[in-house]
């Protein structure tokens, strides 16, 4: 089973993307920021992919990025976010993420995109 770290400031998203990831098949490590996903992953938290938000206090969606790449090169990351605009979207492909999805993100969208990012190949699950 694939571990997902899901990064959002917001107690409501963390809840519902959790429970949909889950549904989805994955494990869900949920943290409310940047600071403590990048703890989680310093104390040895094994994950195959990150979804963070882009708006956060103290440290971006694109600076957590930014900060994985220097340690996770290879982790994909993808960006779920209410804020879209093109600046941000470049921004954040720039800083490395995989891909760059708008909240509320639907079920299908969601588990084509993680699919791609973990190179995984199959039809959406139901």
């Amino acid at each position: 089973m694939k571990t997902i770290l899901l990064v959002d400031d917001d107690p409501e998203v963390l809840r519902t993307t959790g429970s949909l990831l889950q549904k989805l098949g994955y494990q869900v490590i949920s943290r409310p920021d940047a600071m403590s996903a990048l703890s989680a992953l310093r104390e040895g938290a094994q994950v195959d992919l990150v979804i963070t938000d882009y708006q956060m206090p103290e440290m971006t969606g694109a600076e957590l990025i930014a900060e994985l790449r220097r340690t996770m090169q290879d982790l994909p990351v993808i960006m779920l976010t209410a804020y879209g605009d093109v600046a941000t979207y470049l921004t954040c492909l720039s800083y490395g993420a995989f891909d760059y999805l708008h909240k509320p993100v639907k079920r299908a969208e969601l588990d084509r995109v993680i699919k791609a990012a973990l190179g995984l190949s199959g039809t959406v699950s139901p």
